[in-house]
């Protein structure tokens, strides 16, 4: 049996990574969307009295939510497609660091709006749309971390040796 063709256990461990990342982050996405009894729930990152939110903390969250969808979607389709080259790549590892930064950032401007939030008229720190929105905080700042995670497990594909992963010809010189 030919361990090469099969892949060692960084490569699957980052496939199942990013199978996870797509899944949490759609669930991220849905609460982003629908979070607020159906209606939009945003991310926040505001404070004023009317609890407007900022258009372009909402702008930056909303590229960086579809963004990386798409990326995940793109990349998964890759490994399932490619040969064991397309594993041991700069680019996965430099999306993976920028995306953990990002999730971060978005996770922790949710969690600092939604900590704050009171909804109309109630004066009372508990209401459905800041639960939901502090859980959407948390999930992103979990998705932060698979993405560093994964910026790991890459970085460590990414410095073995491309003997390791290549499935090696053998040919003879006649």
């Amino acid at each position: 049996m030919d361990r090469a063709k099969f892949g060692s256990f960084e490569v699957i461990a980052s496939i199942c990574l990013k199978i996870l990342k797509l899944f949490n982050n759609m669930g991220v996405l849905v609460l982003y969307r629908t979070g607020n009894g159906g209606d939009f729930l945003g991310i926040g990152g505001n404070w004023n009295f009317q609890e407007k939110h900022s258009p372009a903390v909402e702008l930056f969250a909303s590229g960086v939510f579809v963004g990386y969808m798409i990326y995940n979607a793109v990349v998964i389709i890759g490994y399932c497609f490619g040969d064991n080259k397309n594993q041991r790549n700069l680019t996965d590892i430099l999306m993976n660091a920028v995306g953990s930064v990002m999730w971060v950032t978005i996770g922790g401007l949710a969690i600092h709006y939604w900590l704050g939030y009171m909804s109309d008229g109630s004066f009372a720190y508990v209401s459905p749309e800041r639960s939901v929105g502090l859980a959407m905080g948390a999930l992103s700042v979990v998705q932060g971390a698979l993405y560093l995670v994964d910026t790991m497990l890459g970085c460590r594909l990414y410095y073995r040796g491309p003997m390791e992963y290549a499935v090696v010809s053998h040919f003879t010189v006649e």
